[in-house]
């Protein structure tokens, strides 16, 4: 109802910038048959007007839109980038330790050989 009522307002506001208007051009002296003639030209361009500021308002709330969505997703693929990149961290420290513990190893294999094997 209220929504109704704003668009009524809305259009009442316009009818009446429409009749000053032309109670202006009367008063310039532009001759009422001719104001009558422009009449439904002036009501179809405020018509025109009225759905480009609808399209206007309606690209604005898409790009918005759009912009929040892009926004998610680009977040979403650095999460995403920075799981993959923490697991290949773990990967390289575990090999790491891997060798770590190997070479640890083959070294104490070294030094027994040494102590029972003579060089």
């Amino acid at each position: 109802m209220g929504n109704a009522l704003n668009t009524l307002s809305s259009a009442t506001k316009e009818d009446t910038k429409l009749y000053n208007c032309i109670k202006e051009l009367y008063e310039q002296g532009v001759p009422f048959d001719e104001l009558k003639a422009l009449i439904p030209d002036m009501k179809r361009t405020r018509e025109q007007l009225r759905i480009k500021r609808m399209l206007e308002n309606n690209n604005e709330v898409l790009a918005a839109m759009i912009t929040k969505e892009m926004s998610f997703l680009l977040d979403a693929k650095e999460r995403q980038e920075e799981e993959q990149f923490k697991k290949l961290d773990q990967l390289i420290r575990q090999q790491q330790s891997f060798r770590k513990e190997t070479a640890g190893s083959q070294g104490a294999a070294q030094r027994l050989k040494r102590l029972f094997l003579p060089g």
